[in-house]
């Protein structure tokens, strides 16, 4: 089982996605971290996560709306936890360039927002061409699956997660554009396309929903979408079958809502399953039985140490 660091790693005095967040990681052992990309407004690939500087930084606003310069002026997640500063994608591929081959670190990117699939495969073409960088080091996720798709026409070859669980508000709640602030009282990322239920309690969530939606046809859409996202209703044979449609290595699916029948499902067709984000003990103990290939996890050394101890890798 693959044990992946999320964004690095969230120990206290280290700020997620940033360079030393990785290193740490790295040094601990991890033969894999995941990490987020997107573009600014002059079009460079910075390491953030939220679209929202707010939730991932001590600036404001949408990370497109602002330039590399802006973005380089602020300190990436608390002050509190280190002064770091926010990475352009390609000091993390040069520092992932800097270990030897046997040694590195798979390359878990996730794509985050419009053209990062276009942008972020040129920059991979140009190491691996490059001889800096090699194929086999990276796979490319996103819930945006068209980002993989354009990132496909750059780097054929490549290999490519399909990442699911979350509503999908585009395609599923199109009736509720422009709703961002009532999204994100009650979704986490609600300000964005892809978001999740604060709760993983239906009950709780539905009160949430009651507390803050007074119609009671938009609170009977946001009902539905909120029981069919924490019931697994988004893992079907239509994900599967997009994934094996575009030759896709994985799928990356939310730990609490996935199940061992959908993840055997997905081994029959030749898919990996990855589940996101996996911190708790009790949850640890789970993973071996769900049959997972691996998980994300913000803190890589007690979720490994943990699982050693209790004999679960």
């Amino acid at each position: 089982m693959l044990v992946i660091g999320h964004r690095g790693c969230h120990y206290r005095g280290y700020n997620q996605n940033t360079i030393r967040a990785i290193r740490k990681v790295v040094s601990e052992g991890a033969r894999a971290f995941e990490f987020d990309v997107q573009l600014t407004k002059d079009h460079k690939m910075v390491v953030v996560h939220n679209l929202n500087l707010s939730k991932v930084s001590d600036g404001t606003g949408l990370v497109r709306e602002k330039t590399l310069a802006e973005i380089r002026a602020l300190h990436a997640g608390s002050v509190a936890d280190g002064e770091d500063s926010i990475p352009l994608l390609s000091e993390v591929f040069d520092l992932c360039a800097s270990y030897a081959k046997q040694d590195r670190p798979a390359i878990h990117l996730e794509l985050k927002g419009d053209d990062t699939g276009s942008a972020a495969g040129g920059l991979i073409k140009e190491y691996v061409a490059g001889g800096k960088l090699d194929l086999d080091d990276f796979l490319i996720s996103s819930f945006s699956w068209p980002e993989l798709t354009a990132m496909r026409r750059i780097m054929p070859e490549i290999k490519i997660a399909l990442l699911d669980g979350s509503i999908r508000r585009k395609t599923l709640l199109p009736d509720l554009a422009g709703r961002d602030a009532l999204f994100s009282k009650i979704f986490n990322y609600g300000e964005e396309n892809f978001m999740l239920p604060f709760s993983t309690d239906y009950e709780q969530s539905c009160a949430v929903i009651a507390r803050e939606v007074s119609d009671p046809a938009v609170r009977a859409v946001l009902e539905k979408e909120v029981k069919a996202a924490l019931t697994g209703g988004y893992y079907n044979d239509t994900l599967l079958d997009t994934a094996v449609a575009m030759h896709a290595f994985s799928v990356n699916l939310w730990y609490d809502t996935v199940s061992a029948e959908f993840v055997a499902k997905a081994h029959a067709r030749g898919l990996k399953v990855f589940v996101y984000t996996v911190n708790k003990e009790e949850d640890l103990r789970r993973l071996p039985v769900l049959g997972v290939d691996g998980f994300f996890t913000d803190y890589w050394a007690n979720s490994v140490a943990f699982m050693q101890k209790e004999k679960l890798l």
